[in-house]
């Protein structure tokens, strides 16, 4: 079959990037791929552009299935595709879509009617699933497909230094000056440690300036394509989020052989069970956080085994595993009568 893909792609970067990078790579279908137009990237004439470059370039296109990933603009753009294409829609959802935009009274509305006019819906976590279910959809349109990893190409076997690295968008649901207050704590205690922030966003310039203000040691590497060295090197790696639609991310670490710690919020829980395979903070503790960090530092059998428990957790996710999944369910909709 093939398959209009609408959704973010290079040179963007993030999540939803790798996660349809790796679904294309994966799946036994052919892709076609509506995005962004280069270099505008003001936030309210962006997405306008999207929608009506998208609707022109897509009306001349032959596919048999639309799948939208996010659902403002690009799963409004699919039900519009949908409406003048008369194609089925399957819509994934990714997080901030239905933890951020679904919570807002002013497009709340907008993505009820974008998740009910789709034909099939992905969640990448059941917490996304659930969140969506409070909307009124219907739950046989869903399926919920994770997210995977890719194997290691190498394996460090080095010295560790006393790096505590955190990768993501510097944006607030993230939780990093959660993590730069806790380091300042960590710091008293292990001198010798650093933090590593990998990733940007928004709040960078907020950020920077709490940390100057805290005197800690903490490196801003931007966004990297390539963080793994980073990662196979340092101690641990936290996740200190607000909210976390799943935490593609934590798996990486696992893979990089390297502990974690996590808040237990949203899809998150889905992944890391606390002293098995991660440990599990409350979100925003400050204290608890800090203390975390100093176990993992201190406590080499705790290190040890956290970082078994989650080579055993990776097996369980793997990207031509979701590809597979997600396959089968394009062949179960393009079934459907429309």
């Amino acid at each position: 079959m093939r398959i209009l893909l609408l959704t973010q792609w290079k040179p963007s970067r993030g999540g939803v990037v790798k996660h349809v990078e790796n679904l294309i790579a994966n799946s036994k279908h052919t892709f076609e791929i509506i995005t962004y137009i280069p270099n505008i990237n003001v936030r309210i004439i962006r997405p306008f552009f999207f929608l009506v470059f998208g609707v022109l370039r897509g009306i001349f296109k032959n596919f048999d299935i639309i799948h939208a990933h996010y659902t403002i603009p690009q799963g409004l753009l699919g039900v519009i595709l949908k409406k003048i294409k008369r194609k089925p829609l399957i819509l994934t959802l990714h997080g901030s879509d239905i933890t951020e935009l679904a919570n807002s009274s002013l497009f709340r509305p907008l993505v009820r009617w974008i998740i009910s006019n789709s034909d099939g819906i992905i969640a990448v976590s059941k917490y996304l699933k659930m969140q969506a279910l409070e909307l009124g959809v219907e739950e046989t349109k869903f399926r919920v497909i994770y997210g995977g990893v890719s194997a290691s190409r190498s394996k460090y076997m080095g010295i560790k230094n006393k790096g505590v690295v955190f990768v993501g968008s510097l944006v607030k649901q993230k939780g990093v000056d959660i993590l730069i207050k806790s380091f300042e704590i960590v710091g008293k205690k292990h001198s010798d440690s650093k933090l590593i922030i990998i990733g940007d966003g928004s709040e960078r310039k907020v950020l920077e300036k709490l940390a100057r203000e805290l005197r800690i040691d903490v490196v801003f590497h931007g966004y990297l394509d390539d963080f793994r060295d980073i990662l196979n090197k340092s101690l641990v790696f936290v996740l200190p989020s607000r909210t976390e639609g799943f935490g593609l991310v934590l798996l990486e670490a696992m893979e990089a052989r390297i502990p974690i710690i996590a808040t237990d919020v949203g899809g998150i829980k889905e992944i890391v069970v606390n002293d098995e395979n991660g440990l599990l903070v409350k979100k925003e503790d400050v204290n608890s956080l800090a203390d975390a960090i100093n176990k993992i530092i201190e406590d080499n059998d705790l290190k040890n085994r956290l970082i078994f428990g989650g080579r055993k957790t990776i097996k369980k996710f793997s990207w031509s595993r979701m590809a597979d999944e997600v396959d089968v369910f394009y062949k179960e909709i393009a079934k459907r009568d429309y």
